[in-house]
């Protein structure tokens, strides 16, 4: 039983290593703006059901 033991404490389990990605430089690509809707345009639920 000793020697039992002594082969399951050889093997350790061990997480794999982190993929390190390198890091791309900032882009300079001009910034996106939200459009936001007007407060007039109301959405009716009971049109799209009857779609």
């Amino acid at each position: 039983m000793v020697k039992t033991m002594r082969n399951q404490s050889s093997w350790l389990e061990v997480a794999p290593t982190p993929i390190i990605f390198p890091t791309k430089p900032s882009s300079n690509s001009p910034k996106l703006e939200t459009i936001s809707e007007e407060a007039g345009e109301e959405f009716d639920d009971d049109k799209l059901l009857n779609l």
